[in-house]
């Protein structure tokens, strides 16, 4: 209902759509055969400003609430929902976790990227084991001196072969949810190896990859929040992923509808 929005947001949502419909739209169905989007597209994006979506102006975001947050999420839909996974994911799952509980010079490291889209994050959860109950993964950091030293597997991570940093749970205690902490990664980390997956039945043109950590080593400070937290993090970052996915299949079945009616219209 377009009544209920307030002008900055129908321009942001006009905004959205002219520029998808230029630069994602003429494309989307090569991005899928070829399985990747150009990867041009995605500083442009952030000029528009879909990755600053809810990101502090003093981190480099453009602000903004939900609501907005949801008609950038719902344009993406419209256009390429393989599109939408990648800012989702950098910006709604990384990026949130970061804001939230991250550290002051973690912001500053990390956000200003993040939302201009001159930096993609990704985020480490599900392993090959454990894709519906995370509280078991596997992946452990262990303690050696001033640093800590990851060893495990993640699987099916958008973004993972493009982003520049990865949001790694680890377990650094016990078993259960409460053993599991968060840490940042740089994917150039010696020892972090990523994996691009093919073949998927949808979202082909969002790089989805394996990843391996071998002795890769971070300092303390990379650490998000307190030991032992990770979990309780994850969790309330997916709660803004379940929004994104909603308002971008909104999006989908929007584009669906104008397939349907335009192809009507050309056969009468």
């Amino acid at each position: 209902m377009d009544f209920a929005l307030t002008e900055e947001q129908l321009a942001f949502r006009q905004l959205a759509r002219d520029f998808l419909e230029k630069e994602v739209v003429p494309f989307r169905a090569e991005w899928d055969r070829r399985e990747s989007v150009d990867t041009a597209i995605i500083p442009k994006m952030g000029e528009v400003g879909f990755f600053g979506l809810t990101v502090p102006e003093e981190y480099g975001g453009v602000g903004g609430d939900y609501l907005t947050y949801c008609l950038g999420m719902e344009e993406l839909g419209r256009a390429d929902s393989a599109v939408r996974g990648i800012v989702s994911v950098s910006t709604g799952l990384f990026g949130k976790i970061v804001l939230d509980h991250g550290s002051e010079e973690q912001k500053q490291e990390w956000l200003p990227g993040i939302a201009t889209g001159t930096r993609l994050g990704c985020f480490g959860l599900t392993e090959p084991d454990n894709g519906s109950d995370p509280a078991s993964l596997k992946t452990r950091a262990t303690r050696d001196g001033s640093d800590w030293v990851i060893n495990g597997s993640k699987i099916f991570i958008t973004n993972g072969t493009w982003a520049d940093v990865c949001m790694v749970f680890a377990r650094t205690g016990g078993p259960g949810a409460k053993g599991i902490s968060a840490f940042l990664v740089p994917t150039d980390s010696p020892g972090f190896v990523r994996t691009e997956i093919h073949g998927k039945l949808g979202l082909r043109g969002q790089a989805t990859a394996e990843l391996t950590f071998d002795g890769v080593r971070v300092p303390a400070a990379a650490m998000v929040g307190n030991e032992g937290e990770g979990f309780r993090f994850a969790m309330k970052s997916l709660d803004k992923g379940r929004v994104s996915v909603a308002a971008g299949c909104v999006g989908i079945v929007q584009a669906c509808l104008e397939a349907v009616v335009s192809y009507s219209q050309e056969r009468k």
